[in-house]
């Protein structure tokens, strides 16, 4: 792990735009969508994922990579059960055209044969995307100021602390002492923070919007917000600060 201000020095040594990621949207890449069901990400968001891994790859000192410290410890408690359930969606796929190959004939029409996919574990190899991607991030060390401020956001139910849960403020508090050390340091690149988590940190369930009641510290602190990754990347190119 790595302190903040440590994080910071090596951003300020070699400047690039800053990619803050949550937990969610690492686990989304290979996530079943249960009520509607069919995968919770659209291709665009495996492409953008890939992309960052290509682009690291190639380029280190592109972008920086940052995870905050609880993400890889909640990553690893929750991926076996949701590869196993995105398996689930790949058995349903199969057992749908079957079921059409099966009927189908009976009511006068034929069908391409089935194609089977689940023995290419497509979960898989969604999972080690994910897996590489997280791979490549800088994991941010404990920092106490940052506890102590999130458990005061705890204490006063204020957003994402609203609920009362206290992993999602940690991870604010994080993000936004390590953008406020780069403002303060005049670092000009963007810092993103990218977490599908709707219902904690956006306007409403269905918005790409920032909540308004921690729009202001996003605000003072220089960080923006997106739901997932092809956003983050849409506007970092946008900027030109990404090719």
């Amino acid at each position: 792990m790595t302190p903040i201000p440590a994080a910071v020095a090596k951003m300020i040594a070699t400047p690039a735009p800053v990619l803050i990621i949550d937990t969610c949207n690492f686990l989304d890449l290979f996530r079943r969508d249960s009520p509607r069901q069919q995968p919770r990400v659209p291709p665009a968001e495996i492409e953008a994922a890939a992309e960052i891994i290509q682009l690291v790859t190639a380029r280190p000192d592109s972008v920086h990579l940052v995870v905050p410290e609880l993400v890889p410890g909640e990553y690893a408690d929750h991926a076996h059960r949701i590869e196993r359930e995105f398996e689930g969606w790949f058995r349903f796929h199969d057992e749908n055209q079957d079921w059409l190959a099966n009927a189908t004939p009976w009511i006068g029409l034929t069908l391409p044969a089935p194609s089977p996919v689940q023995p290419f574990a497509i979960q898989a190899s969604c999972r080690r995307l994910a897996d590489d991607l997280l791979a490549k991030t800088i994991v941010l060390e404990r920092d106490q100021v940052c506890l102590d401020r999130a458990v005061s956001r705890l204490i006063a139910k204020r957003r994402p602390s609203h609920k009362k849960e206290m992993k999602d403020s940690m991870n604010l508090e994080q993000s936004l002492e390590l953008s406020r050390q780069l403002q303060e340091a005049e670092f000009t690149f963007a810092r993103v923070f990218v977490s599908s988590n709707t219902n904690d940190f956006a306007e409403g369930p269905t918005s790409a919007v920032v909540h308004p009641d921690i729009e202001t510290e996003f605000v003072a602190s220089g960080l923006e917000y997106f739901t997932s990754l092809r956003a983050a990347l849409r506007s970092l190119r946008a900027k030109a600060q990404l090719p």
